[in-house]
């Protein structure tokens, strides 16, 4: 009998959390007018029952916990209750807590809730999908709830679907990703004869909820050939179907037949098939009506549903599904013949069609309108009527997704049987060795019918056996133990595995509430010596006898003989016919109903305990026929579960006595079951004692123990292990086994060798754990015993050498087993000539010799399989990983099989093991594909698992950098791991960002909402650590606090005069102030993070003073400044607070929206953030419909924002829908015909450049020719483009730079434009062109404002053209081009020019001659003319003088010349730091701070053109050193901002102090993250943004629109890399070495730089290293793992490092001091005895190290000459120096193998320290291969060392016991010697088994050659000393 545990009663959850549930209740919504007035009628009649009001039906089911909820909690299930309306899903179970996940109240009552998995594919399916229903893509979990006409699912994601369904749902099928619906079909229709239409299947499949649901069709293979159709046979009804494999199984009602059908994707071939056989004469398609597949509505083959069921309603015939509210997707198009009601549905979910009808109840005879509750008012009767009508017009069915293949269908019954019914359960089982079985219930007959089915072999196909009958009212599997519980007609509970019964099940505590049954008291007395416990029975205690009742007890589990009758069973015929049935298994729980209503939960006991005996178990499963090892692994569990539990025996006792009495054994007889015997018998637990009156011991208890038998027992044992003198005393003879003969007809006689066989096999694998020491030392008994008799010597020597205790087991009784019996036996097919050894194989292996491919049991001998595979790959160079593992390793075939099987799994991913060449990284990949991980490796014994370990090592220094992610882990790469999984992930923002404080400075809180407080703290700490100059940049920026006034009354002024006089130098600070935001763009650019939750705050833009000592409030009240003053100012602010928006930011069109200013006002800071969300991509969510929103309010600054952030957010993408955005705005591409559309003009200038933008770099035709045109766009018509001529032809050539950029020597299209000689013509000036094409009628009238002359107007065109020349021969070098835009050297010639347009012609040709720009000031001196350098700020002296020089124009033009060619080297050297552009540009505003301090140059040239060039070559400066953070452009950028109020405030004007506030910004651009690009796309922006002509005021947008500024956002980009720690995650310092390209310029070229830092462009640069030596090296080569890089770049650009062992960071040793000196103090060897823990704290930092070395190295001074203390200080220091902390361990416990424990030498130790020195000796070793560091992780003179130790011991264990050696080589006979230092002896030098030397040694004695070659590990003299004693023995 089994007895079941952990019984208790069970109720529901959901059913007890129901009765505090509130039910359904409506929400009462105000306002709320009802299209119908009688819908509230309805719906209060429906609430009116004149019916008794019942319990609502209920059902539940369960299934196994989700691993997200709880891991450590295996007991927890999840539970879906369903009550009425109400859903519930909890989860908790007999020991979690258990909780309400969600509960779901429904409008109508809940048909049936279940489970689902849907995958949402990545892709678009291909054209012919698998046959399996897996497909890539994420996988979508949660709850369906089906109600009569409509499917809700709720995902755990949070989102929400809803499906009316065009029909009523009869049930609804779990399948593969995805749900079956079988529809209810009508009385009506089922009598109609069957015809194959689409709109008459019964059966429909939905893959995903967005998914239409889709007919299902059937292919069924019969003797006329393959037939497919539709699933329209109404008598066919699904009763079961399963995820894995994929199955349905049908009851047809009208055959009376069960069959099996596989679930599988439909072919195309198939789908084709069964439209083809469709009968079209009820289509009659209209003649144009297209057959548009994407419009897919359900209504296209329901169409003629309401014709034959009425009980399916023509009015949901339409329908698709909805989105619920809270999801963003979009219903799916709608045909157009219901055009007239796509437009509610587009709008709301609530929409008003029969899509969301939901019935109250399926009566046929329903009226259509009055009567129903509906959800939604109903559609107007014209609606449906049309909707009807137009049936007829919709003609391609829905594609079938699901086909159900046919596999199996049941023997028809008998006809005098009559129909068997249709099942009531069905399930899928498996047996004990794994068979499947799929059963069904048919109640009516109580039978259990079962059909064992198996996967054909190459596993395409599903092959059916034949039915079993188990007679059975009710049954249930148990999934987890592959066992059946069945409720037999009498109602008694039995188990079964498979078909097989294995023995009743006793449920205890089952309560007895009947009456018919009383509690029975225990019989069992407590004394029994079987078994403990209480055994309940239903038979008089009269008839429990104790002989009767250990007679039955033995009878309890029959073997195979005895389990066809089952007449024992019926000896205990409880009446437990309060048993109604069984339900509800989750892993080994079930539920067991009662009749009374009533529930108990059970749990099944486990098979063992032991994950030995389970081992051993699954062994024997493999190597045993089927059915034998179903009825081993029964009577095991029988026995091992039978009531009362083990008692006092432990479990290995149980299964040994099993095992061995299924093989015949008569184990009363055999010492090794005899002796257990007594153990238990003997126990003093057991030995009944009088108790005593007093609590207090005595004497006598002691005495009592000493003398039992149980001391006895224990006392040898105890000995030996605290090292006591164990003499070996003579052994009863009792204890050894009695003659006696084994039983022949048992069970397992003839199988005797195959569970040898499985058990040896489990041994060697449990070997292989060092964790498993103690299942080891219980199985090798029975092991030892086996080999005696099975006659294998060698085994039986093998066992004891490595379990010495058992050489007493050595007996001269006889064995059970005859020489008569050996013959009898059946040996399986595992070779038994040598032992199979995992050790023997490796030491041969490592010796080269030729090694037998090694057996192994698939799923048992996991650690063998990846040992040996490991050693293949090791010892098997020249192969294949594949190759060298098929070589060395063999699988047996399970029993019965025909031969053997190939092992699939170790072919899995070998392509990645393949190609690379050393041994260390095949190994380390192979591992990582074996599963291993480093605590595994820590399990293996020390001498198998060096080698990996070694192949770790070695890989750690410099592994591949194409690694997936697992070996990085593996080898403790970790910081290469998290470099590749940041790749996987998405962007996340770095940790802390949302919770970063403001910095708090020096003076408190003054720096709050300033928009600088979210910097990346962190890393400018590490970047500028030296100084303040981040918080002096800030102050700098600072534009959000009031300015501080400090002026003194003089005593003659008066106080009214002192507040102007105040408010003036009030008004110059805010000139400074309202340029600043630009600049503070620049520096927090992309540092937050914003929260969805919240708008982003943008810091205002303070215009006021303080004025101390009281901070009296300062305004411009009293002085008169000009009108919107702070308009552009405000927009920059705007710009700056958005562009802190970092990239991967989650924004959305709400989020931008939610921004919205309060009131409908849109304001100048809105417009700029506008823009910013542009530049930063993030514009492109903003939907078109808030954007014409937005364009129609008509504010300026907002759709100039708008309209620069959509051209840059689709930066060179031609996208159509921008282009017309803007086009609208630029009369120039629109047809002339076209309304005039009154545009502001710089809205016009912004839409321009906006298209040059949109169509950067694509050289456009059309897009060209008009922005050629636009250039020399001359006033009017009328009074249009008047003012601010200049920006709009800029802002037009420039953007003709962008779409022509570089294309000037290649683009054909546009040669016959004569661009080239246009833009010269615009340049220089002439007579004007005739206007052509839609310009020449646009100008017809003239301009009533500007009259031109017929020359062009060179002050408006020239700029735009000068530098549209230059970028369209960007880098082109055309000679011709570059002479155009040389500077004349002829003071006619200067005169012709304006001395600022040399600037720009500079500019263009260095653009031009771009190869040739050099940062030297020669190269600048060369662009100017001979006559300028001579003649520039010079005074006449004489008369003599050329009085026709013009000295003015002469410095004006020298200063320009300077500037454009220091802008020229700013946009070559962007961002590059580079040295000597800095030298160069430094050398230059020096010179022009020079000229500026001298009185004559400055009237010569005049301020205002020196400024500007100053500002110029400044703003270059600053464009070479962005996000370097420089100090000398800092304190230049201060002085000069300082320059405040008269005299500077007549030419320092709001331009200066916008560049000046933008070269600090570029600083530290980003916070010290980004730094701008050199790409010819970048070039070209940041000639738009740092043009170089600035606003004389704060409204200046004359010559370039202020706006534009901004753009240089697009010329930026990240190349910060921040090292970071792996392990503690903190940011830290390392050295990194760049290997930049080979140019012509210079060739090898590497320069070393500590990071954090900028890197220079990655395509400038080949290789980036991080250097050690105190971080692992990593290395980023440009064709390995350049995209890595890359990602890191984009992703915040944390690197993560990991510090090696023995180093501190470069924060706490910054010069490396202390780890120098730890090292050189205990440099001397001498010394390593004395290491202190100081000095090993000193160079690591290691948490475990310093435990260590504070807990085992501090101690007294005498404690220093301990040993122990020694050597433990000497391995913690040289692993540590050594970087080789992993292996202290190891070094630990081979040392403590060794030397600790003299008493405990164990053959362990000794193995694996001769398994360390034969891999160390042989070939293989990983640190003698090539191009490997010579470092081994194992220090050979402590191997050398622990071997000498150990070599001496067993030297004087021989001198003394020489007799006792030889008498064992010669007779195989241990005595008087100590049996541990004898199997030390023997294993350590090898000596063969006895036997093999008796084959060798001839009669008369051995020779001394022959001994030498028998002993060749001993030395020569030592064998004399054998040989001597061996002739005296004789």
């Amino acid at each position: 009998m089994i007895s079941a545990c952990e019984t208790q009663e069970f109720v529901p959850f959901g059913r007890r959390y129901i009765e505090n549930h509130p039910g359904i209740f409506q929400i009462q919504v105000q306002n709320h007018v009802s299209t119908e007035q009688g819908i509230p009628l309805v719906k209060s009649f429906r609430d009116i029952s004149i019916t008794d009001p019942k319990k609502p039906k209920e059902h539940w089911m369960f299934k196994k916990q989700c691993k997200d909820f709880s891991k450590e909690n295996e007991h927890c299930d999840e539970e879906l209750y369903v009550s009425g309306n109400t859903v519930i899903w909890s989860h908790g179970g007999q020991s979690g807590i258990q909780q309400v996940l969600k509960t779901f109240t429904m409008d109508t009552p809940v048909l049936q809730a279940l489970w689902f998995d849907f995958i949402l594919p990545n892709t678009e399916i291909v054209p012919d999908p698998p046959s399996s229903l897996d497909i890539e893509g994420d996988l979508q979990t949660g709850i369906c709830v089906v109600e009569l006409g409509c499917v809700s699912c709720y995902c755990q994601s949070g989102k929400e679907y809803s499906m009316a369904l065009p029909f009523q749902i009869a049930s609804v099928w779990k399948m593969k990703n995805g749900l079956l619906f079988e529809r209810a079909v009508s009385m009506a229709e089922s009598s109609n004869s069957k015809r194959n239409f689409p709109n008459q299947t019964t059966v429909f499949s939905m893959l995903h909820c967005l998914d239409e649901v889709s007919p299902v069709i059937t292919r069924t293979n019969t003797s006329s050939g393959l037939k497919v159709s539709y699933m329209t046979d109404t008598s066919q009804h699904i009763v079961y179907t399963s995820v894995e494999p994929s199955l349905a199984l049908i009851y047809d009602s009208q055959l009376g037949v069960h069959s099996a059908w596989r679930i599988q994707r439909a072919k195309i071939d198939d789908c084709s098939l069964v439209c083809g056989t469709m009968d079209n004469s009820l289509y009659h398609p209209a003649p144009g009506t297209p057959l548009n597949n994407q419009s897919s509505c359900s209504s296209r083959y329901f169409g003629n549903l309401s014709s034959q069921s009425p009980s399916v309603s023509p009015l949901r015939n339409f329908s698709g599904r909805i989105s619920s509210p809270g999801c963003l997707y979009l219903p799916q198009p709608i045909s157009p013949m219901i055009s007239s009601i796509a437009a509610s549905r587009s709008q709301s979910p609530a929409v008003t069609s029969g899509s969301l009808h939901r019935f109250h109840t399926p009566s046929p005879n329903l009226g259509r309108h009055s009567g129903n509750y509906f959800r939604t008012p109903p559609v107007c009767s014209s609606n449906v009527s049309l909707i009807n009508e137009s049936f007829t017009e919709w003609v391609e069915p829905l594609r079938p997704e699901v086909c159900l293949e046919h596999l199996w269908t049941e023997p028809a019954p008998a006809i005098r049987d009559g129909s068997l019914g249709k099942s009531a359960k069905v399930f899928q089982m498996r047996d004990l060795c794994g068979q499947q079985y799929l059963c069904y219930l048919i109640t009516y007959r109580q039978q259990l019918r079962c059909v064992k089915f198996e996967e054909s072999n190459d596993l395409s196909q599903l092959i059916f056996g034949s039915v079993s009958i188990i007679p059975a009212k009710d049954a249930l599997p148990i999934e987890s133990l592959n066992l059946l519980v069945v409720l037999d007609p009498n109602g008694v509970l039995f188990i079964y595995s498979g078909v097989t019964k294995l023995n009743r099940l006793h449920v205890s505590t089952l309560p007895l509430g009947s009456g018919s049954l009383s509690m029975l008291k225990p019989v069992t007395p407590m004394s029994s010596p079987q078994r403990g416990g209480i055994f309940t029975s239903s038979r008089p205690p009269s008839a429990m006898d104790q002989a009767g009742f250990d007679e039955e007890i033995t009878r309890l589990s029959p073997v195979q003989t005895d389990l066809e009758d089952s007449s024992h069973f019926d000896e205990f015929q409880a009446h437990s016919s309060y048993i109604q049935g069984l339900r509800d298994n989750v892993g080994k729980r079930f539920t067991i109903e009662l009749i009374n209503g009533s529930m108990v939960r059970a749990v099944m006991p486990k098979a063992s305990l032991s994950p030995g005996i389970e081992k051993s178990l699954q062994s024997l499963r493999h190597m045993l026929p089927k059915d034998i090892a179903i009825s081993v692994l029964g009577k095991w569990y029988t026995t091992r579960n039978a009531p009362g539990g083990l008692g006092n025996q432990s479990e290995w006792t149980l299964f040994t006595k099993t095992l061995f009495g299924l093989m015949g054994y008569d184990t009363s007889r055999l010492a090794l079951t005899s002796q257990e015997d007594l153990d238990i018998s003997a126990s003093p637990a057991i030995v009944a004692k009088k108790p005593k009156q007093s609590d207090q011991g005595s004497e006598v208890d002691w005495e009592a123990l000493i003398g039992s038998d149980h001391h006895k027992f224990i006392k040898s044992s105890i000995e030996c292990c605290f090292g006591l003198d164990c003499s070996s005393t003579s052994v009863p003879a009792s204890k050894h086994s009695f003659p006696s003969s084994i039983n022949t007809s048992s069970l397992l006689f003839v199988h005797i060798p195959a569970v040898f066989a499985a058990l040896h096999l489990t041994f060697e694998e449990l070997l292989l754990s060092t964790t498993l020491v103690e299942e080891v030392e219980n199985l090798v008994p029975s092991l030892y015993q086996l080999a005696v008799d099975l006659r294998k010597t060698n085994y039986a020597d093998y066992y004891c050498r490595k379990f010495p205790s058992l050489y007493n087991s050595c007996s001269d009784e006889p064995s059970q087993i005859t020489e008569e019996h050996l013959i009898k036996l059946q040996y399986p097919g595992m070779v038994f000539d040598q032992v199979v050894s995992v050790d023997h194989w490796v030491n041969a292996a490592l010796k080269e010799q030729e090694c037998f491919p090694f057996p192994y049991i698939p799923g048992v001998c996991n650690l063998t399989k990846s040992i040996i595979s490991l050693y293949a790959v090791l010892v098997k160079q020249n192969m294949t990983t594949e190759q060298a593992v098929d070589r060395c390793l063999r699988r047996l075939a399970p029993a019965g099989h025909r031969g053997p099987i190939t092992d699939l799994s170790l072919s899995r991913s070998f392509s990645v093991t393949v190609p690379t060449t050393s041994v260390q990284e095949r190994m380390v990949l192979f591992m990582t594909d074996l599963g291993m991980t480093l605590e595994e490796l820590e399990c293996l014994p020390v001498g198998l698992s060096l080698p990996f370990r070694e192949a770790i090592f070695h890989c750690r220094y410099n592994p591949p950098s194409d690694w997936p992610e697992e070996p990085y882990v593996l080898i403790g790469r970790q910081d290469l791991a998290k470099l590749l999984s940041m790749g996987k992930k998405k962007n996340v923002c770095p940790p802390g960002i949302y919770t970063s404080k403001p910095y708090t400075g020096t003076e408190g809180t003054q720096y709050e909402e300033d928009g600088m407080e979210h910097l990346d703290q962190e890393l400018l700490r590490l970047r500028f650590s030296e100084d303040l100059r981040v918080s002096e940049a800030r102050r700098l920026l600072q534009s959000s606090r009031p300015a501080r006034i400090a002026l003194t009354q003089r005593p003659e002024v008066s106080d009214h005069d002192f507040i102007e006089e105040q408010e003036r130098h009030l008004y110059n600070i805010c000139i400074r102030t309202m340029a600043l935001p630009v600049g503070r763009g620049m520096f927090t650019l992309c540092t937050y993070h914003p929260l969805p939750t919240e708008p982003l705050p943008i810091p205002k833009l303070c215009l006021q003073g303080r004025a101390p000592p009281r901070n009296a409030t300062v305004d411009l009240t009293h002085i008169d400044t000009p009108a919107n003053m702070s308009s552009w100012p405000q927009f920059h602010n705007g710009v700056a607070a958005g562009l802190r928006m970092a990239d991967f930011s989650h924004i959305d069109s709400t989020w931008i929206l939610y921004n919205k200013p309060k009131g409908n006002e849109l304001t100048n800071e809105y417009a700029g953030f506008l823009m910013a969300l542009g530049l930063n991509e993030h514009l492109i969510h903003l939907h078109s419909l808030n954007v014409h929103d937005y364009l129609s309010k008509g504010s300026e600054m907002t759709t100039v924002g708008l309209l620069l952030g959509l051209a840059a957010a689709k930066r060179g993408t031609m996208d159509f829908a921008t282009t017309r955005i803007l086009s609208i705005h630029v009369a120039a591409f629109l047809p002339p015909t076209s309304t005039e559309l009154n545009v502001p003009h710089n809205v016009q200038v912004a839409a321009i450049l906006g298209v040059g933008l949109v169509y950067q770099g694509t050289a456009h035709r059309h897009t060209s020719e008009v922005l050629l045109s636009e250039i020399g766009r001359p006033p009017g018509p009328e009074l249009d483009n008047c003012t601010d001529r200049e920006s709009y032809s800029l802002a037009a050539g420039l953007a003709l730079g962008l779409v022509m950029f570089g294309k000037g020597n290649e683009v054909i299209g546009t040669s016959d434009l004569g661009m080239a000689d246009t833009l010269c013509h615009f340049m220089t000036g002439g007579h004007k062109r005739p206007l052509i094409g839609s310009n020449k009628e646009r100008y017809k009238a003239p301009s009533y404002q500007i009259k031109e002359g017929d020359n062009i107007n060179v002050d408006v065109t020239s700029p735009g053209a000068t530098l549209a020349l230059g970028m369209l021969y960007f880098r082109t070098n055309n000679s011709a081009v570059i002479d155009w835009l040389r500077v004349p050297d002829t003071q006619f010639m200067l005169d012709q020019v304006r001395p600022d347009f040399l600037m720009l012609r500079t500019i263009s040709r260095g653009l031009v001659s771009w190869d040739f720009v050099v940062p030297s000031f020669e190269w600048i001196k060369s662009m100017i003319p001979q006559i300028l350098q001579e003649k520039a700020f010079e005074r006449k002296q004489g008369e003599e003088d050329d009085v026709m020089i013009d000295y003015e124009t002469m410095s004006q033009s020298y200063c320009n010349v300077v500037a454009g060619g220091c802008l020229v080297i700013g946009l070559k050297f962007a961002g590059t730091a580079n040295q000597m552009a800095f030298g160069t540009l430094m050398k230059s505003i020096k010179l022009a701070l020079t000229i500026m301090s001298s009185q004559s140059h400055v009237e010569q040239t005049g301020r205002g053109v020196l400024e500007n060039c100053m500002v110029t070559i400044l703003l270059s400066l600053a464009m070479v050193m962005a996000g370097s953070g420089n100090l000398e452009v800092l304190r230049l950028c201060r002085m000069l901002r300082a320059r405040i109020g008269p005299p500077h405030n007549i030419f320092v004007t709001y331009g200066s102090h916008m560049a000046i506030s933008m070269s600090v910004g570029l600083l530290f651009l980003g916070g010290g993250r980004y730094s701008l690009s050199t790409t010819p796309e970048a070039i070209g922006i940041m000639l738009c943004a740092f043009f170089p002509k600035f606003p004389f005021h704060s409204n200046d947008n004359r010559y370039h629109l202020q706006a534009f500024r901004h753009l240089y956002v697009l010329a930026t980009e990240a190349r910060v890399v921040l090292p970071r720690d792996v392990d503690s995650g903190e940011p830290c310092y390392v050295p990194l070495e760049i290997r930049f390209k080979d140019t012509a310029d210079y060739c090898g070229e590497v320069f070393r730089t500590s990071a954090p830092t900028l890197l220079p462009e990655l395509d400038k640069i080949e290789e980036v290293k991080i250097l050690g030596p105190r971080y692992w090296p990593i290395t980023f080569h440009i064709d390995k793992n350049w995209s890595t890089l890359n990602l890191l770049l984009k992703k915040n650009g944390i690197l993560f490092v990991k510090q090696r062992a023995g180093y501190l960071s470069y924060v706490l040793d910054p010069k490396g001091y202390r780890s120098v000196l730890a090292k050189s103090l205990t440099s001397d060897h001498s010394s390593h005895t004395s290491v202190k823990p100081d000095v090993i704290k000193a160079f690591t930092t290691d948490p475990v190290i310093s435990s260590m070395a504070d807990y085992f190295l501090m101690g007294k001074d005498d404690c220093q000459r301990n040993r122990t203390l020694q050597k433990l200080s000497s391995i913690l220091y040289s692993c540590v120096t050594q970087e080789k902390p992993e292996v202290i361990s190891t070094h630990l416990r081979l040392d403590q193998v060794l030397n600790q424990s003299n008493f405990s030498l164990t053959h362990l130790g000794i193995r694996q320290l001769k398994n360390i020195l034969a891999y160390y000796n042989s070939p293989f070793n990983l640190g003698k291969l090539e191009n490997v560091s010579s470092t081994q992780l194992l220090q050979m003179e402590f191997l050398l060392a622990l071997k000498s130790q150990l070599e001496d011991r067993l030297d004087r264990w021989q001198a003394a016991n020489m007799e006792g050696i030889v008498k064992y080589l010669q007779t195989n006979v241990v005595e008087s010697c100590d049996l541990v230092l004898l199997s030390a002896y023997v294993t350590w030098y090898n000596i063969p088994t006895p036997e093999e030397i008796s084959k060798i040694i001839v009669e008369g004695g051995p020779t001394l050659p022959v001994l030498c070659s028998t002993l060749p590990h001993l030395p020569v003299n030592t064998v004399m000393q054998i040989l001597a004693a061996w002739q005296a023995a004789v």
